[in-house]
């Protein structure tokens, strides 16, 4: 398959399991372990940038700023034998970074737009919101075919 058509097929599927999830995994760097948490997102419009919230007294908000290297899974799955051929699972790598100022307003805006309900949540002072600049995606289908997207390759 060409690249253009293969980056078209990509990105459709990235944009519909953004559109069709609502939760990920959060995966950290605790002190000895990786940490993970479940999380709310929302993708940006371009595909490369994924947020979230957390409230800042957790240990998630304690790792991130002692390391922002993360990554997100997300899925489709069904829990179901279908899920063997069906299932898509997502895994973002790339570094979080908490906004702030006119920054933090911009994202709260989409997040909730994408999570109304938890617009008490995101805008509390307690919270904070982190962007992630996703370098790279690994896409599973079938349950072991493996796709590389590059964010660079989403323009």
């Amino acid at each position: 398959m060409p690249n253009k058509a293969k980056n078209c097929e990509v990105r459709k599927k990235l944009r519909h399991l953004f559109k069709t999830q609502n939760l990920g995994i959060l995966a950290t760097l605790g002190k000895t372990f990786p940490y993970q948490s479940i999380v709310a997102f929302a993708a940006t419009e371009d595909l490369k940038n994924i947020l979230f919230s957390t409230r800042r007294m957790t240990s998630k908000y304690r790792n991130l700023k002692k390391s922002p290297k993360v990554s997100i899974f997300i899925d489709n799955r069904s829990n179901s034998e279908n899920d063997f051929q069906d299932a898509i699972g997502l895994t973002a790598i790339g570094n979080a970074n908490e906004l702030r100022g006119s920054e933090r307003e911009k994202a709260i805006s989409l997040f909730v737009r994408r999570h109304p309900s938890l617009e008490k949540f995101v805008s509390s002072s307690g919270n904070s919101i982190f962007i992630v600049k996703v370098r790279v995606f690994y896409m599973v289908m079938k349950f072991q075919e493996v796709v590389e997207i590059r964010t660079a390759e989403l323009e």
